[in-house]
Order: C-alpha cells, then sequence, then structure tokens
C-alpha cells in the first residue's frame, strides 16, 4: 500500500486507551522500554551543544568572512560562522575563542597568507585560524576560506563554494568535514542527518530528522500515535521506521524526497521492528507470530525472500554492517539476550558477547569492525563496543542514568546515543576511541531516544 508521505494521520480515530495501551504480542522484554507509556511534557526546546570533559582541545578561532560584495550586513558571514564553530565545538577536538578576544578587524584585514598578522593571533593563544570571504549576488553566494596552522604561519586547506544563500550551513558543515581530514587523516562527521524519536511538544512519539549540529529540524512524522526504530539507507532518501498508526504495529517506508511512503506487510504475523540495507533494496524484519519472534528477509516491496531465524523465542533488533554482508541481531536463544552475527543466508549465526546478562541493540561501525550495543548492569543500560567477531568488550559509558540505543557516525569516531543522565531522555554523542562525553544534542523536558545516525550527503 502506497500513501503520500506528508504525515497525516490515517483517518483511523484511536482513542486515549488505545494509544496508552498498544497490543504488543510477544514483543521483545527490552523493547518495552521504548513502548512503554508517556505522558505530556514542555515543548521541544533549541538544540544546544556544550562540551564536557577535561581532555586538552586546541584553540580554534574562526574570523568572520571579509565582506568582498553584497555582505554589508554580514548575514551571510554569521550564517557560515555560527555553523561551523558548532561543528568544531561538535568534533570534540577544540575549544573555540570568544571573538571579543580577536584584536583585528575581518573587514581591514585581509584572508590570503601575507595580507593578514599571525602575531594578531599568536597573541590571545590561537592555535588554528579560520579566515575567507564572502560576495553575496541577490540569492547566490561565492566563499572562499582556508584553515591556518598559527604556530607554524601557514595554510593547511581551504575551499571554494558557490551556491544559493541557504546553503550556508551545508557549507559550512562540509569545510568542517575538510578541516578535520587536514587536521586528523580522517573525513569529518558532520555534512550528515541524525534521525531520532522525540515526544517534541505532545506526548506522542514522532520521528524527527536535524543536521548533526542542530539546525534544520523536520518532523518526518505527526500522526499522533506512536512511531519508532528510525533507520536509513545510505544514501540519506529513504527511512525505515515502525508505527502503530494503522492501530497495530507496522514497518513503514518514506522516500524523504518525493514524500511518498509504502507499508511492509507480512502474512508471517505482527511486524515489530526492522532495518533496512545500506542500498535500500532489502529489508530486515523481526516478525511476531504465537509468542515467537523470528527474522526474515523481504525486498523493499515487502516480499519474502528467506526465512533468516527459527527458534522459540525472540530475534530481534536487526543492524546491516556498511557493506550489507552481514547482520547484528539479538537474540535470547541461549537463555539471556545477547548479540549474535550472521551472513544474509542466515546459516550458523555467531554469538559474541558473553560478558554481562542482558546485551541488546547491536549496531555495525561503518568500518564493520566493531559493534557497538547496550549492556544491562544495576537495572540500568551502558554503551560498549566489542571486535564484530567477538573478543573483550569496552564500556565507554558508566555513572549517570540508563544509556541505549548507539548509533555511529559514518567517520566511525562517535556514537550518538539516549541517556537519562540528565533527567529525561535525550540524545547525546561521545569519542569513541577516548570515551569522551561532548555534550548532548537535545535538551528541555521532552523525550528524545533511538537515535540513528546517516551516512554522509554527498554533493
Amino acid at each position: 500500500m502506497r500513501t503520500r508521505w506528508g504525515g497525516i494521520p490515517d483517518g483511523l480515530s484511536l482513542s486515549r486507551r488505545s494509544i496508552e495501551q498498544p497490543r504488543l504480542p510477544g514483543l521483545c522484554a527490552w523493547l518495552a522500554g521504548a513502548i512503554a507509556l508517556f505522558f505530556p511534557i514542555a515543548a521541544r526546546a533549541q538544540i544546544q551543544m556544550r562540551i564536557i570533559g577535561q581532555e586538552r582541545q586546541y584553540a580554534m578561532a574562526v574570523s568572520p568572512l571579509k565582506n568582498l560584495s553584497g555582505d554589508d550586513n554580514h548575514q551571510a558571514s554569521n550564517a557560515f560562522t555560527r555553523t561551523l564553530t558548532r561543528d568544531f565545538e561538535l568534533s570534540g577536538y577544540f575549544r573555540i575563542i570568544d571573538p571579543h578576544a580577536y584584536v583585528e578587524d575581518a573587514q581591514q584585514s585581509g584572508y590570503e597568507l601575507g595580507q593578514f598578522n599571525f602575531a594578531d593571533w599568536t597573541s590571545i593563544n590561537t592555535d588554528f585560524l579560520v579566515k575567507g570571504a564572502v560576495t553575496v549576488d541577490g540569492p547566490k553566494v561565492q566563499l572562499t576560506v582556508y584553515l591556518y596552522d598559527v604556530a607554524q604561519q601557514r595554510r593547511k586547506m581551504g575551499k571554494n563554494f558557490t551556491g544559493a544563500v541557504d546553503e550556508l550551513p551545508r557549507m559550512a558543515r562540509r569545510f568542517a568535514d575538510a578541516a578535520l581530514e587536514a587536521m586528523t587523516g580522517q573525513r569529518g562527521p558532520f555534512d550528515s542527518k541524525l534521525a531520532f524519536v522525540s515526544t517534541g511538544s505532545s506526548r506522542f512519539k514522532e520521528i524527527y530528522t536535524q543536521s548533526i549540529d542542530g539546525q534544520d529540524l523536520t518532523p518526518q512524522t505527526h500522526n499522533s500515535t506512536i512511531n519508532l526504530f528510525p533507520d536509513w539507507d545510505q544514501s540519506t532518501r529513504y527511512l525505515l521506521y515502525l508505527s502503530y498508526k494503522s492501530g497495530e504495529p507496522g514497518l513503514y517506508l518514506a522516500d524523504l524526497k518525493s514524500r511518498v511512503e509504502s507499508r511492509i506487510t507480512s502474512n508471517r504475523g505482527i511486524i515489530i521492528g526492522g532495518a533496512l540495507s545500506p542500498d535500500g533494496q532489502l529489508i530486515v524484519a523481526s516478525i511476531e507470530r504465537a509468542g515467537a519472534t523470528n527474522l526474515y528477509l523481504l525486498d523493499r516491496s515487502g516480499h519474502e525472500l528467506r526465512r533468516l531465524t527459527d527458534t522459540g523465542g525472540i530475534n530481534c533488533t536487526p543492524n546491516f554492517s556498511q557493506d550489507g554482508s552481514k547482520l547484528a541481531f539479538t537474540s535470547d536463544r541461549s537463555g539471556n539476550p545477547q548479540v549474535y552475527v550472521m551472513g544474509l543466508s542466515g546459516e550458523s549465526p555467531q554469538r559474541i558477547t558473553y560478558k554481562g546478562s542482558y546485551n541488546t541493540n547491536p549496531a555495525f561501525s561503518p568500518k564493520g569492525d566493531r559493534i557497538a550495543y547496550q549492556s544491562r548492569s544495576g537495572g540500568r543500560f551502558d554503551i560498549f563496543t566489542i571486535p564484530s567477531t567477538g573478543g573483550d568488550p569496552a564500556q565507554l559509558t558508566e555513572g549517570g542514568g540508563t544509556n541505549e540505543s548507539p548509533s555511529w557516525s559514518p567517520d566511525g569516531r562517535y556514537l550518538a546515543f539516549s541517556s537519562t543522565r540528565e533527567g529525561h531522555p535525550h540524545i547525546f554523542v561521545m569519542m569513541v576511541q577516548t570515551g569522551k562525553l561532548i555534550g548532548s544534542l537535545t535538551e528541555g523536558n521532552g523525550n528524545d531516544t533511538s537515535p540513528a545516525w546517516s551516512w554522509w550527503l554527498g554533493e
């Protein structure tokens, strides 16, 4: 069934009782928290980003862009530098110098080597400096932007951009990605999207998407019921999610470009979750019937290709590897929920978690070498990673509430996850290698859960 994709309710009238007590036959116990009752909350606050931790950070100055023409009010410069500053903060590598401390006037100074004085920046202990110029011609904008190493008094990289004025924030994200690549040898993750579940300003769970730095917040559903578990394809055109908008759980595949969606159904039973392959052509669905939940491989239209698991227990929370060749999932076939890995043939699943009696929600790293997951201990969950072939797990979070639903950045350096460390669940970001918590993407009294970090957006 195909319907216009615009978040318009199907016309089904649901009572308060049917919304708050959805039919969940045989649903995985470890999924119940995501579909628990929810209550009225305050309106969603503006997204804030802050740095948490005491590790050394490089001092970064982001100078206003020099106006060459058409930006007399500095709106274009401000749109670019504001987004770039947020992304550098989000990286966790930098401490942003307060612009009030800048010695030079960007409009009087130059932006090319030899056109400005490095001493103006060493005097305020700057490690790295961004300078550039902007030309605005009606709806069009041209940028030239450079990253300088102040101590070595040399240019590390530069980028030219041409496009529409409203594309300035994305230009900043692409520059941030390139700047991180110049400094670390690895592209940054900022030119990507985040999907997540939020109660927003109501008591209903809806799917939202936004840029990683918090801009472009867009509700993808608004059907006044329960919507869960968003999952991207690699192109970021398609978004798979679970919804109760028809009165029972069902999978929906949304084409965000054409604004059309398809409902995925099965005669095998009730679909309670699923995952979308990186190429967007395959779906693995968790289907419940007669108290057992098993995984099935479907094509994008919902046609069954093969059964992947066949146990009398629970098999759910599937997640594709980035190359689409493997699947991580949760199963209780050993007695308690544990993480398993198998190929798309469904043969010989390998159990990879042995420490901990309750391990769920696996997520492959972009390289496929590690899997992040949540493990319960002492009545709450924490985030761990483990080699995808099994081995010793590494704990990344501890203390500060329950931490759930890890999702990798496309560069593999960061994990987004849901945490109650500040009260209500919000989305946080941390650096995987060091375990450094960078900060929260969402604040306020709302509930924000189930993050799904997309692949890079492309050109």
